[in-house]
């Protein structure tokens, strides 16, 4: 546990502790054992529910911060709490404040009265912060956005550059594949550098049984269901761990999306909030990935850039015909809308009312496939958002563990998949009519026309 240098000045009226939770362990012989977690999120929602789903519930955090003072009287503050000046006289904090004990990964805020903080104070960065505050602070502000992922240790690297561009709330499961990942991880946060870039995340370690062979069967919707539960925030963002956010993508959501969302109000449709989603060819590794909307087009105007699946994958969001030209609209609206297509896997913001992914989906294929299906057949509407977007850099194939992407898909013609029994029970749970757009109200030019076709100016924007 760190000790950070004395603080000479006075603490004053509040001290808000915000402290992040760094590790949570989740043991399970059997991951989908129904009875597993209990989702009090999830309580009041109104959504049909699959067939052998677990429930879910976020677990409380293991942060806290002892502060003593000059004559080493300390008290330990919890996480998530703002704490006023009769507190703090109760544990003798209410003088001088000598020092500060603070749990790796978390972080600490402080309002100090008088002169401005000691200018040291500025230069630690993740690990306690001192400032003055209006005296109407409040704690976390849940109506934000969590980015939300799951992964192996082997891809760390590869979602700190994810990091990087999403200043907000990140929740992530990473699963310990093989018994010795363990080791690999605490060598990995060894690394100052590595706990600075992950210590804002929320961070589940997800165990399996290893005397199981079906822990080999990567559990990636569980996986996305327990970094969902662990977020706070009213809204997730789901991505995959090789998918980099536009440096513009959270401002957006931040100054555009949320206060458009509130100004709706009751009247807002359930909607799902699409990211467009853009590749970078492999021979074009080295160069650096677009910082803005202008920089994609030029990109994709050289063939260095492309539509990430521009068949059913993500040709439905039309991204390339709409995304990427100026709109043609006054005021340049914030989205535009798009009609649900079969097998379609965007990636969205969403409200965590919204239902949790099918944990019956193992390693790859039909995974995201079958949850923008359950939104469609619980009629929500797509929106796909205009000036940002999110890119991924191709990269030689990687082994899943469990064999990966083919492996699974020779296993499912003898087993459970989406093309026969999933869809068999969104049919049975909605109509059969149920991967026809149900929400869609871009009836400029219709479902049909719309299909990637036309240039998808008239698709109805806001």
């Amino acid at each position: 546990m760190p000790t950070i240098p004395p603080l000479t000045k006075r603490v004053a009226t509040v001290t808000a502790v915000l402290l992040t939770i760094f590790y949570i362990f989740y043991f399970f012989s059997n991951p989908l054992s129904p009875d597993t977690f209990e989702d009090t999120n999830n309580a009041l929602n109104s959504h049909k529910q699959l067939s052998d789903q677990p429930i879910y519930t976020r677990h409380e955090g293991t942060c806290s911060a002892i502060l003593c003072n000059p004559v080493n009287k300390c008290s330990t503050w919890k996480p998530n709490k703002t704490y006023d000046w009769s507190q703090l006289s109760k544990a003798g904090v209410f003088r001088d404040l000598a020092k500060i004990q603070l749990s790796p990964g978390c972080e600490l805020k402080i309002k100090v009265g008088g002169a401005p903080p000691p200018a040291k104070m500025s230069t630690i960065v993740d690990k306690a912060e001192a400032q003055d505050w209006d005296e109407q602070q409040v704690n976390v502000n849940k109506l934000d956005v969590t980015m939300i992922s799951q992964f192996t240790v082997n891809r760390l690297n590869t979602f700190a550059k994810a990091i990087k561009n999403w200043p907000g709330p990140i929740s992530i499961a990473i699963y310990l594949a093989d018994s010795t990942d363990i080791d690999d991880l605490l060598t990995y946060f060894e690394n100052e550098d590595n706990v600075r870039a992950y210590a804002g995340a929320t961070i589940a370690l997800v165990k399996p049984n290893y005397l199981n062979a079906q822990h080999l069967a990567y559990p990636i919707n569980h996986l996305r269901n327990i970094a969902i539960a662990e977020s706070d925030t009213d809204y997730i963002f789901v991505v995959d761990a090789d998918f980099i956010p536009s440096t513009s993508l959270y401002p957006i959501v931040r100054s555009r999306l949320i206060p458009f969302i509130l100004h709706q109000g009751d009247k807002m449709p359930r909607t799902a909030w699409v990211v467009p989603c853009f590749a970078i060819y492999e021979s074009y590794s080295d160069l650096p990935l677009p910082e803005t909307m202008e920089d994609l087009r030029h990109l994709v105007r050289e063939n260095i850039a492309y539509i990430t699946d521009p068949g059913a994958g993500h040709g439905p969001t039309l991204a390339t015909e709409v995304a990427l030209v100026r709109p043609l609209v006054h005021g340049n609206p914030l989205a535009y809308e798009v009609c649900y297509e079969s097998q379609w896997e965007p990636y969205y913001i969403l409200h965590r009312s919204a239902p949790l992914y099918d944990v019956r989906f193992r390693n790859q294929g039909g995974d995201k496939q079958s949850h923008a299906l359950q939104l469609n057949a619980e009629k929500y509407r797509f929106m796909v958002l205009r000036d940002t977007f999110m890119i991924h850099r191709d990269h030689p194939t990687m082994v899943w563990p469990g064999g990966g992407f083919e492996k699974s898909q020779k296993e499912a013609a003898n087993k459970w998949n989406y093309f026969k029994e999933y869809k068999e029970e969104i049919e049975t749970l909605y109509g059969v009519n149920a991967r026809w757009p149900r929400g869609c109200s871009a009836a400029a030019i219709g479902w049909q026309e719309q299909r990637r076709d036309l240039l998808g100016i008239a698709a109805g924007a806001i």
